[in-house]
């Protein structure tokens, strides 16, 4: 699936494409355009809709500076459930109104979770000028959220990327804070000393990326520093490692995206509804086709019975016709066909008193095992031909012998060998005026 990744900043709006499935992930377009008076972000977005091609779920990452958090401990782990307490749980220990604010839920560990929140006017706002634009995103969330999906970064690390320092713990986020201006070092140690002083137990390391990792070389920094190294086997995507710590962040936003694990923060009224439109739009469609399709198929149906009906009317008026022709004495006749039938069978009976199957039960029980089959019977009156294949010359005649009561004359016609040493033969003759 592809994923149109949009991250808003003041002055810069990065756009990254990827195709991600299960087994493999592509870059397919990628860029960065500065935001000014003469270039604003409505004219930015449209831009990028007017080189947009295809159908990619898109998602908006606002600025981290818009969302707050706080660590929560529930006794289950289901996150459904955890959702659902969630309003009740902030309710009465933040400022705001719950009803007045988008949420979001970051597993930590056993049985605690990083509760997130931002205001439903803040995430409305921030639509708009991409609605306006042409790109309504599906998702909107944040880059922090998804920075345990980075690359090759560590389980456990402080990871620093842009303005955004965030603590990973067994590879899951416990902690995020967005700075408005330039991360520097005595932000970083600061930060890492208020969260030491909360009784916050410290990451090993910090992890720097993108424009982070020119802190590399400062001395003040309390924990080692490492800069996020771009895994070899995604040297096909990023070409290099500049492009690497352009996008890795972004990257890691579509793989949650994908995964399931990006929060999502419209909500409520500001739920993503385009694509339910599109998909009645559909429906509705499919459902006009199909009862147009099942009325051509009753209307076919319709023409066909008509026309059956047309021809059994006209076979029953010839039946009738040729029944007044065989018994022109005769009156209307309930069953023509079944009248005509009986008097057949009166006629055939009176020729051979046994009847027809009475005289092939007699054959196949004179054949015997030397007879290998008889694959022909003709009878005409009492004339009757049979042709079979054996075992044997010695075989034919034996049936031939077997038979002779039921025949009043009877001969021996042409018998031909096959290479299989057996043998094809034809016989003739006249039954016997009472068969037995």
């Amino acid at each position: 699936m592809d994923y149109l990744i949009l991250q808003a900043e003041e002055k810069l709006l990065t756009v990254a494409r990827f195709g991600v499935s299960r087994r493999s992930a592509e870059l397919i377009a990628a860029a960065s355009i500065v935001l000014n008076e003469e270039r604003p972000l409505a004219d930015a977005v449209r831009n990028v809709a007017e080189n947009l091609t295809g159908s990619p779920r898109v998602v908006l990452c606002l600025t981290p500076a818009l969302f707050a958090q706080r660590t929560i401990t529930l006794p289950f782990n289901d996150v459904r459930k955890v959702k659902a307490v969630l309003p009740s749980q902030l309710q009465g220990d933040i400022a705001l109104p719950v009803e007045e604010l988008a949420l979001g839920i970051l597993p930590e560990e056993e049985g605690a979770f990083l509760a997130l929140w931002t205001r439903k006017s803040d995430i409305g706002a921030a639509i708009i000028p991409f609605r306006e634009g042409g790109i309504e995103p599906q998702v909107v969330s944040s880059l922090p959220f998804a920075l345990a999906d980075l690359p090759g970064v560590p389980r456990d690390c402080a990871v620093c990327a842009g303005n955004t320092l965030a603590i990973i713990k067994a590879g899951r986020l416990t902690y995020f804070r967005a700075f408005t201006s330039v991360l520097t070092a005595p932000l970083i140690a600061a930060t890492l000393s208020a969260i030491e002083l909360s009784a916050g137990a410290l990451p090993p390391q910090i992890c720097l990326t993108g424009t982070c990792r020119g802190l590399a070389d400062a001395h003040t920094l309390p924990l080692p520093v490492v800069e996020l190294e771009m895994p070899p086997e995604l040297g096909h995507l990023f070409k290099n490692a500049e492009t690497f710590h352009q996008l890795a962040g972004l990257y890691a936003v579509a793989q949650a995206c994908h995964a399931g694990t990006l929060p999502d923060f419209r909500q409520g009224e500001l739920a993503w509804t385009a694509g339910d439109a599109r998909l009645r739009r559909k429906l509705l469609l499919t459902g006009v086709l199909t009862a147009v399709i099942i009325l051509l198929l009753f209307t076919n149906k319709g023409f066909q019975y008509r026309v059956a009906a047309a021809d059994i009317a006209s076979l029953n008026k010839s039946i009738e016709s040729i029944y007044h022709e065989i018994f022109p004495a005769r009156g209307k006749a309930v069953d023509e066909i079944s009248e005509i039938k009986g008097e057949m069978r009166k006629m055939g009976g009176a020729e051979i008193s046994g009847g027809y199957l009475d005289i092939l039960k007699k054959l196949a029980e004179a054949k015997g095992n030397s007879i290998n089959s008889l694959y022909e019977a003709e009878l005409e009156g009492r004339s009757l031909r049979i042709k079979g294949d054996a075992s044997s010359v010695q075989a034919v005649n034996e049936f031939k012998a077997a038979i002779a009561p039921l025949m009043a004359v009877s001969e021996l016609g042409e018998v031909k060998s096959r290479p299989d040493g057996t043998v094809t033969f034809r016989i003739t003759g006249t039954l016997k005026e009472v068969a037995k």
